[in-house]
């Protein structure tokens, strides 16, 4: 059984990473939770501001109530798309720490990539990959393909992200008809442990029954994003699967530079793994 769970920003509405969600939970014979999170309300004195906090929390109160009795329509909707296991669940919380809980009952979580949304800004999805602990899929508000993408580019430079990005999303390259490999012409990383025989990619890839179309991808580490958003135009690729690069400064999450472009400017479906 694959988990999938489905970031619902506005329960009203189905937007496109719901469509492929359930898409996905339908062709991989899974289910589909779909969730909205609630920003829990902080008491506004404390921060120096008007004392509104009674009807803050009230209507606060109005919103998850609402939301809760949107589940009757999430489950019909799933249904007419094929699902006859799907959930609702609504939560209080921030979002990042409200999906790395939720994380631990899923194999996939789909997000809604919006230029203007604020929780799908690339600051906002950063911190939900890199602290949620498992693959994401990233589906831009305008993407109108299928789930089930016919090619897929890959994006490996041999570190451990890419490859767990790789294994996370076998379910989903099995069923493509062309997967393209974007190899970095220099490795990503050093590993301090001597192999022997060494990890191969290949052999890995091989045992899956992958066959796969290799292209290096030759620039400097500034225009990596680009160029992969480039390669994966130029082959028809209709998903991305990469590793999702960060680094911590002042106890806050901050995506490397290829992964923020990725984000910023992808017009396909990006699955990422940290």
């Amino acid at each position: 059984m694959y988990d999938i769970l489905a970031h619902c920003s506005i329960y009203e509405r189905r937007a496109n990473n719901q469509r492929v969600a359930a898409q996905l939970a339908h062709a991989l014979h899974g289910n589909l939770t779909g969730i909205f999170v609630s920003e829990a309300v902080l008491p506004l004195p404390a921060l120096g501001m008007p004392p509104m906090f009674p009807e803050i929390l009230e209507v606060a109160a109005e919103v998850v109530a609402s939301a809760q009795a949107a589940g009757p329509a999430f489950r019909s909707w799933a249904k007419e798309m094929g699902l006859s296991d799907a959930r609702w669940q609504v939560a209080v919380g921030h979002l990042p720490s409200v999906l790395a809980a939720a994380a631990n009952w899923h194999d996939l979580i789909v997000l809604e990539s919006a230029i203007k949304a604020p929780w799908s800004s690339a600051g906002a999805l950063g911190q939900v990959l890199l602290t949620c602990g498992a693959p994401c899929l990233l589906v831009p508000d305008a993407f109108t393909g299928n789930a089930l993408a016919k090619t897929i580019a890959i994006a490996s430079n041999d570190t451990a992200e890419s490859i767990r990005a790789i294994h996370a999303a076998l379910p989903i390259l099995r069923r493509a008809e062309r997967v393209i490999l974007l190899e970095a012409a220099r490795p990503g990383a050093y590993s301090a442990i001597d192999w022997r025989p060494p990890l191969d990619l290949d052999a890995y890839l091989d045992r899956h029954d992958l066959r796969v179309i290799r292209r290096t991808i030759d620039v400097a580490d500034a225009a990596v994003g680009a160029e992969l958003l480039k390669a994966a135009w130029e082959t028809g690729a209709e998903l991305l699967v990469m590793g999702a690069y960060g680094r911590t400064r002042f106890s806050e999450w901050a995506l490397g530079g290829a992964t923020r472009h990725v984000l910023e400017h992808s017009t396909i479906p990006v699955f990422l793994r940290h």
